[in-house]
């Protein structure tokens, strides 16, 4: 009994760089305001609307729009599960209290070139607060 206690009040290692409830874009007013208030960046793979909401919270929050011209249902859920994780591993570095959409262009089969173009768009337009080193 005394081990499940123990395991039950163990931080997790992750828990600094996990992809919480409180981080993700859910209601419809949300993305309006986003898409409407927002800034709009890109390049020949991916959309990104960016709002700074200015609200004192410094929670970056994602939402993550597919088309179905990308394909099926299992490879749009592929592409979410990607731009989630490239979110998740950079939000560290990026200014608090930002709202951000992104939207794929095109099916980019390569995760690191992906990431690299939307941390080199980030940088382009100065939401990066602290300088991303990446080791891939």
């Amino acid at each position: 009994m005394d081990i499940f206690l123990t395991d039950i009040n163990k931080k997790s290692s992750f828990a600094g760089n996990s992809f919480t409830y409180f981080e993700r874009l859910h209601f419809k007013k949300d993305f309006k305001k986003v898409f409407k208030s927002g800034l709009k960046f890109e390049n020949n793979k991916i959309k990104i609307f960016v709002y700074d909401r200015n609200d004192g919270h410094t929670t970056r929050r994602l939402g993550v729009v597919t088309s179905k011209k990308l394909g099926t249902a299992v490879k749009r859920n592929k592409i979410k599960r990607r731009l989630r994780e490239i979110f998740r591993s950079i939000k560290g570095s990026l200014k608090p209290g930002l709202d951000l959409i992104f939207i794929q262009k095109i099916e980019v089969l390569n995760y690191s070139s992906l990431k690299k173009s939307i941390v080199d768009l980030f940088d382009k337009y100065g939401f990066i607060a602290i300088k991303i080193i990446s080791n891939k």
